[in-house]
């Protein structure tokens, strides 16, 4: 009997020696990230709320037209989202007209 509970104590000893010393993440440094939204507001018009700026872009004016058969806001919103990766920005929450960004601030 005593020799299952020194075994008991030792395995429980040993576990929580290990759950200590694990670290799912360094706190401290904590990631810093930037956001941004990019908004479809019609066939082929786009809001962008960037960090420190705002702006209103057609994506016809910067050469990517809207092909037959396509749903604006699908095209639209798929465009912005490969201009903003370029840019080093990722997508991380999805609404049916608009995408929140993130991306790390140096």
């Amino acid at each position: 009997m005593k020799k299952n509970l020194s075994v008991g104590i030792l395995i429980l000893l040993v576990g929580v020696a290990v759950a200590a010393s694990l670290m799912a993440q360094d706190k401290a440094h904590p990631a810093k990230y930037e956001y941004a939204i990019v908004k479809w507001d019609g066939p082929d018009r786009l809001f962008y709320n960037l960090p420190g700026k705002f702006e209103m872009k057609h994506l016809a004016k910067q050469g990517v037209p809207v092909p037959d058969g396509a749903q604006n806001e699908e095209f639209c919103l798929a465009a912005a989202s490969n201009i903003m990766a370029q840019d080093g920005w990722e997508p991380v929450n999805l609404d049916s007209r608009r995408i929140l960004y993130r991306r790390p601030v140096n």
